[in-house]
């Protein structure tokens, strides 16, 4: 049962991403940063790295798709590996470790039956946070946490939709961010809204009807087609900035309500996700095309100041800097790195 659960997750929602992508490959939306200001993010199959200097390096080569990334106090990186092997027709999950020196481990073994609940997103207590949903099926989406003794219990959710409340009283559709915040509380990008979920279940709306085409909704110039909010992340004093896939913008929403974009993307570009440093800078993951149609990140720098930098862009320069932007550095994507043909979830969803 969970195999086909597992299973069906990881079809509908990796075709969701497809869709949105609109080229042969899907992007991520992880990137975070250390205390040292070193900027990691993944581009599927390598995670990069930016040190303190500024400079450029592959830290690890993966085999299969890694979407998000989570960091520790300690400088640990973690990531969350899909594959299929197309062979047996299964799909495998694992959860692995990074060091800041590089060592590398698995948390959990590459395997197309994992326990319930397991995920990179880990409190203080040892406890892990995942999201059991179906795209396609629309039925029910779950936000699940299991105990470090194995306990699986349901923190909030229940049928596919939108409300709050406490436990199964609330509704989430389409959850892909999510954070923690300063208070300890889960920071959720559903859909069109970014929810927050305190430790006793209770879900609020902090920001709705964000990326939707609606009455109350005024378009963006050179949105795209489809798209959620995705990545995000929260500040010391409780403000969300979520990127708007869809939109090609970031989003910042203050702990008093109010909203605003801090950044736009143009046109060949767009935001997937975002991290804070402890100095107030934000760094922006962002995607484009290339002349060959491959998905091709580079981060930018909001500086607390207003400064915004190119800080590093992998494989063909998709489009000169804009605005203030000072020159970042490129990467040549090897063979081994570029994203696959049009995947095979595409076919299989």
């Amino acid at each position: 049962m969970i195999r086909a659960l597992v299973t069906a997750i990881f079809v509908s929602f990796s075709l969701c991403i497809l869709l949105a992508a609109k080229a042969q490959a899907h992007p991520s939306w992880g990137i975070v940063v250390d205390r040292q200001g070193q900027v990691y993010f993944s581009d599927l199959k390598t995670i990069w790295k930016i040190d303190a200097q500024g400079r450029l390096s592959v830290f690890r080569t993966l085999k299969d798709h890694t979407h998000e990334l989570n960091i520790d106090e300690a400088g640990n990186l973690y990531g969350a590996e899909n594959s299929y092997d197309p062979a047996t027709q299964r799909f495998f999950i694992a959860i692995w470790k990074m060091t800041p020196s590089g060592g590398f481990s698995y948390l959990l073994a590459p395997t197309d039956n994992p326990p319930r609940g397991i995920s990179i997103w880990r409190d203080r207590n040892g406890n892990t946070y995942s999201v059991e949903q179906n795209n396609h099926l629309k039925r029910e989406t779950l936000l699940l946490r299991r105990t470090p003794s194995g306990s699986v219990s349901v923190l909030a959710g229940g049928s596919y939709g939108h409300a709050d409340g406490k436990g199964s009283q609330a509704k989430f559709r389409s959850i892909v961010g999510m954070a923690f915040g300063p208070d300890g509380s889960l920071y959720l990008a559903d859909d069109s809204s970014v929810r927050k979920v305190t430790m006793d279940g209770t879900v609020t709306t902090l920001a709705g009807d964000l990326d939707v085409k609606s009455p109350n909704r005024n378009p963006v110039e050179g949105e795209i087609a489809w798209g959620n909010l995705m990545g995000l992340t929260v500040n010391a004093q409780g403000d969300v900035y979520v990127a708007d896939y869809r939109s090609r913008r970031v989003l910042k929403i203050a702990s008093n309500g109010a909203i605003s974009t801090v950044s736009q993307s143009e046109q060949t570009w767009t935001p997937t996700a975002v991290a804070l440093a402890g100095n107030g800078d934000l760094y922006i993951l962002e995607f484009g095309f290339t002349s060959t149609g491959t998905n091709a990140p580079r981060v930018r720098k909001l500086s607390s100041d207003g400064r915004n930098t190119v800080l590093a862009s992998v494989g063909e320069k998709v489009n000169p800097s804009v605005g203030e932007s000072e020159p970042g550095q490129t990467s040549e994507r090897s063979p081994g790195t570029k994203p696959s043909m049009p995947y095979v979830l595409l076919g299989l969803g």
